[in-house]
């Protein structure tokens, strides 16, 4: 177990100022910087209006006169995007919405071990010599100068739409990216598949076409906004907010059927369920097979070719999960025996596939609240390539640059990173980075301390369902609109029958007791996935403690109760 700091935002109000839901609710959305009450209404309505005119990005007009010019010419156009849910989404919807106007268009998507991430000149003469006359490309491009220019040398046109941050070289040619230098757009934060989304916009208005085409990607934009982790605000949060009502309501076909592969068909599907079961799915098929059977199966229309397609990405995904959990054993193993004392960890995953490694350094990362690197063999003898993933506090792209010269490729953002490195220079990438996090750690001790912020503590009687209920009001959930969490003290749990542990693999903990402070005879049901361990051999059982989590609605043959899955727990401090 590492550290943790709690930190209760509103420590200096009396527990007994928040004796209703709505003093609660609106204690939380200050929290966020939601003031007024026009603030309010947007963020809690269930139809929000913050949306922005799509021709204030920097070369909406040309962009779309050129794709418009194409349409009515009868040109080629290739739709050229990643191979994650961003990258899936955003072809998908740029396919299915520009279907209405031509039938001249055609998608690619790169193999992930053999081409890697973006554009790559092999694939650009592939596509030419298909017939291409303009390549659109999704959720990639910011940096392509060179493929961008062998574009031009080829005779094709090739327009970048993107969301991801410019070099200071960029390609030459127009470019629709929100962070571009002198872009007015208002709001910087869209994924790939939202710029998508915005170009389509602007070409609807222009050709006066149905309002039904932008309606009917909606669901696409929805899965884009979770799986990429974007912040949840602003217009993110209006796009997301009419996607899963279009997700709820599913009219694409091969969307419907997924969802109900995975038994949730019975469900009102949030933005967690997006996160973690349906993200995944499309996610395996471009992490260990090819990511055109996720298009595939979010624009066909054949019964027969959908139930094929559902049960690949259904074992796609088994697969995925096995092999990452197999990659999580080795890792955590030399993490245990080998670098328990490195604050920076680098650890080879002995050959797992290279499609994992992103989630199990951020499974490692979790474990030990450490930013992670993890390596695996590629296609090149001698070459690894690795993925990494950082705590809050540290810049893991800034310290991956003062290491630049030992990498052969890197790229990545604050929060992770990916690169390739010769096996010769691990151990030496190893002793850099971990000097740098002592220094950072002697400057800055509170950097490897997990911070966990609290709204307030609420007595356990406060626990009820119209608190859950209002609760979901402020429901999309995810970055830049987490879960808001609450301390419940001096839980006592007497016996064993108080904390009982579950799962196939014995890891989650269910606890019940009563406060020792607040006599109001409401029993705490608390949930903690995974924490089973940590609980029984880190803390060794205390019989009273201080539980930091989210409540929510357990339903059980016909029987309702309220728990608290758990985010934290500490030993109570008498």
């Amino acid at each position: 177990m590492y550290e943790t700091n709690w930190q209760i935002i509103n420590k200096d109000d009396a527990i007994d100022g928040f004796d209703s839901v709505d003093t609660i609710i609106e204690k939380i959305l200050v929290n966020k910087g939601i003031i007024t009450k026009e603030e309010r209404e947007e963020f809690l309505s269930a139809k929000p209006q913050k949306t922005y005119d799509p021709f204030l990005l920097k070369n909406m007009k040309p962009i779309v006169e050129k794709v418009i010019a194409c349409i009515k010419e009868k040109k080629c156009i290739w739709i050229y995007g990643d191979y994650d849910v961003d990258g899936i989404s955003s072809i998908s919807l740029l396919m299915d919405f520009l279907s209405n106007f031509t039938n001249n268009i055609h998608c690619y998507i790169p193999l992930r071990e053999e081409e890697g991430y973006g554009l790559n000149c092999d694939a650009i003469r592939d596509i030419k010599e298909k017939g291409a006359d303009l390549i659109i490309t999704v959720d990639c491009g910011s940096t392509s100068v060179e493929e961008v220019a062998l574009c031009k040398e080829l005779g094709m046109d090739i327009i970048v739409t993107d969301h991801h941050n410019l070099s200071d070289i960029v390609p030459d040619c127009l470019i629709l990216n929100p962070k571009q230098e002198d872009c007015t757009y208002p709001f910087k934060l869209l994924c790939g598949c939202g710029i998508a989304f915005k170009l389509s916009q602007a070409i609807r208005k222009e050709m006066e076409a149905p309002k039904k085409y932008l309606n009917d990607v909606l669901d696409l934009v929805a899965l884009a906004t979770v799986a990429d982790v974007v912040p949840l605000i602003d217009e993110n949060r209006t796009l997301l907010k009419y996607g899963l009502k279009k997700i709820n309501n599913p009219t694409r076909p091969g969307l419907k059927a997924l969802i109900e592969a995975v038994r949730l068909g019975d469900k009102n599907i949030t933005a967690g369920h997006i996160g973690f079961v349906l993200g995944p799915h499309f996610n395996a098929s471009g992490r260990i097979d090819d990511a055109r059977a996720g298009v595939d199966l979010l624009l066909s229309k054949d019964p027969n070719k959908i139930a094929r397609l559902v049960k690949h990405l259904v074992t796609c995904n088994d697969e995925r999960k096995e092999i990452q959990e197999k990659g999580l054993e080795i890792c955590k193993n030399k993490v245990e025996n080998l670098y328990k004392e490195d604050l920076f960890l680098v650890v080879d995953s002995e050959g797992t596939h290279e499609g994992v490694i992103g989630i199990v350094a951020g499974r490692i990362r979790d474990t030990y609240y450490k930013p992670t690197l993890v390596v695996t063999a590629s296609h090149e003898d001698g070459i690894l390539k690795g993925s990494g993933r950082s705590i809050d506090d540290m810049d893991i792209y800034e310290e991956m640059k003062k290491c630049k010269d030992l990498f052969l490729k890197f790229g990545g953002h604050k929060n992770a990173c990916g690169f390739s490195i010769e096996k010769s220079k691990l151990e030496l990438l190893r002793k850099r980075l971990n000097e740098e996090a002592f220094k950072i750690k002697e400057e800055r001790p509170n950097v490897f301390i997990k911070n966990i912020k609290i709204e307030c503590e609420l007595k356990p009687a406060q626990l009820t369902e119209e608190l859950v209920k209002t609760l979901e009001k402020i429901e999309p959930y995810g970055m830049g609109n987490e879960k808001p969490h609450f301390l419940v003290r001096k839980i006592k749990v007497e016996n064993d029958e108080q904390k009982v542990v579950m799962g196939k693999n014995q890891e989650h903990l269910r606890l019940r007791g009563l406060s020792s402070i607040y006599q109001d005879f409401t029993k705490v049901l608390a949930v903690g996935f995974g924490l089973a361990e940590s609980y029984i051999k880190g803390m060794n059982c205390p019989e009273i403690i201080d539980i930091v989590g989210f409540p929510n609605v357990n339903e059980w043959k016909g029987y309702k109760n309220i728990q608290l899955m758990i985010k934290d727990i500490k030993v109570c401090e008498e």
